[in-house]
């Protein structure tokens, strides 16, 4: 009887046993499902976050970009022939314009591929990356891309303008990189900023 007793005591012991491991694997397990179940959520949410920031911020370059060449139609709408009556008019034209529209440089290019500044004439053509002779749209690069004091240039061809026994055929400005991307960043409600960077496709942040 005694013997009997003891046994069912054992069997009783193992089944409690075995049921609390049991649940002790199960908690384990719906634990690290929950988990994952979250990380997986938070994951998705990251992610759509990112995707909706990143059209956003694009959205906020690209319309810098399209102002900036609406600008600089408006500026060429502006030049007179009293502008075009010598070095001197086309440099204070150009002064103005770049102090009226926030530029760092506005200048045209001959068919020599001598650049005209607000402070003067330079053959540094070479430095830029469009191609005064081909140039038939638009087009946008970026100067000292390898450098901390990036440039966006902006260049676009014009209607051929006489001036100085030559063709003036090409406009560009310059634009500080920290000016172009102004915006990107998104200052939050509590004060915070989140930052955000543009990088080529090349991975070079700008």
């Amino acid at each position: 009887m005694k013997g009997k007793r003891k046994g069912t005591a054992f069997i009783t012991i193992i089944g409690a046993l075995v049921l609390i491991v049991i649940l002790v694997l199960g908690t384990i397990w719906m634990g690290q499902n929950a988990r994952k179940d979250t990380e997986d959520a938070v994951r998705a949410v990251s992610l759509l976050y990112l995707d909706e920031l990143a059209g956003r911020r694009e959205q906020v370059v690209e319309g810098n970009l399209n102002d900036t060449k609406k600008d600089m139609r408006t500026v060429l709408g502006m030049l007179s022939e009293e502008d075009l009556s010598d070095e001197e008019h086309l440099q204070a034209y150009q002064a103005r314009m770049k102090q009226l529209f926030n530029l760092e440089r506005f200048a045209f290019v001959n068919s020599k591929g001598e650049v005209y500044t607000s402070s003067g004439r330079t053959d540094d053509i070479a430095a830029y990356d469009f191609d005064y002779k081909t140039i038939s749209e638009p087009e946008i690069s970026v100067l000292n891309l390898s450098a901390d004091d990036k440039k966006v240039i902006i260049a676009m061809p014009v209607d051929k303008i006489a001036f100085d026994g030559d063709t003036l055929i090409v406009c560009f400005v310059q634009i500080d990189m920290k000016e172009m991307l102004a915006g990107v960043s998104m200052d939050a409600q509590e004060g915070g900023t989140t930052f955000c960077n543009i990088y080529t496709k090349d991975g070079v942040a700008l």
